[in-house]
């Protein structure tokens, strides 16, 4: 059987397919053109953004020359159960859809390392915090669409509970613990959790003091996820206005691994990071 959310295995399935392709020497474009497909599909297909039909990938096996009846069955098998819908697709109408590949590598990942400038990260967002946050973002939606998406980010945060979750190392810019998003009350309960949540042994929450200055990351967040399997690359996740930034390109990747690197240089340490989170609660009271 194969194991984990439909967007890791179509992930799994893309490299597979990729590595069969450069095997045989063939480029997108040659088989773009066999299967009358736009460049971008056959590209798409391989960074595992969309499922593949059983049929599509028999066909493209066969172009790629494998012969083997039980390494068909094998791809077959994949691009399946690449196709089985997450939890989160409930909510395809509400979440972009690069931001639901994300999803699936979230659940799937050994480590989760974020970054936020402004705002507390969505794993450790509280109701009221979140519900706050979307309705600053999203003024014209409804109570109903701002309800599915606060339920939506409290059925994500799932993943870092449990004996089996991943390590969550969390920095944030100390603006993201002073910014009033809410109201005092809202703030006040926001940073408690984030105290309570740190007593977890697979969270650790730093923050960036402001007196460390400019640096190369205040202008944005990210977040970088990291597996098990060593045949599933690091992923980075950017968020900007209008979407999900996904990004896999192993240069790209790294850069954001230096950022992140030089982030846990500057911040203060997980202990002294939980004595400002305390001193920033006290003033929210």
């Amino acid at each position: 059987m194969v194991k984990g959310s439909g967007s890791i295995r179509r992930r799994r399935l893309g490299i597979e397919l990729r590595e069969l392709r450069t095997a045989k020497g063939l480029t997108l474009d040659e088989v773009a053109r066999r299967f009358d497909w736009s460049v971008s599909k056959a590209s798409r297909i391989e960074r595992g953004l969309v499922p593949v039909s059983p049929r599509d990938v028999t066909d493209l096996a066969k172009l790629y020359g494998v012969d083997d009846p039980d390494h068909i069955d094998a791809l077959v098998a994949m691009a399946a159960a690449s196709r089985q819908r997450d939890w989160w697709h409930k909510y395809d109408d509400l979440l972009p859809r690069q931001f639901s590949v994300y999803l699936g590598f979230e659940g799937d990942a050994e480590s989760i390392h974020t970054y936020q400038s402004l705002l507390i990260p969505g794993l450790l967002q509280t109701e009221a915090y979140a519900r706050a946050i979307f309705r600053a973002a999203q003024p014209g939606e409804t109570d109903e669409q701002i309800d599915r998406r606060v339920e939506a980010r409290l059925l994500r945060q799932t993943i870092v509970k449990g004996k089996d979750a991943p390590q969550l190392w969390a920095i944030l810019d100390e603006a993201a613990i002073r910014r009033g998003v809410g109201g005092r009350d809202v703030m006040h309960e926001q940073l408690a959790h984030l105290v309570s949540t740190s007593m977890q042994p697979n969270v650790t929450i730093q923050v960036v003091p402001f007196h460390a200055g400019a640096y190369m990351s205040m202008d944005g967040g990210f977040i970088i996820l990291r597996f098990a399997d060593a045949g599933d690359p690091d992923v980075v996740c950017v968020d900007i206005r209008t979407r999900s930034l996904y990004v896999d390109d192993p240069a790209e990747v790294r850069r954001y691994t230096l950022a992140y690197e030089q982030l846990l240089a500057l911040a203060a340490t997980p202990d002294e990071s939980i004595k400002l989170i305390e001193a920033a609660a006290e003033e929210m009271r």
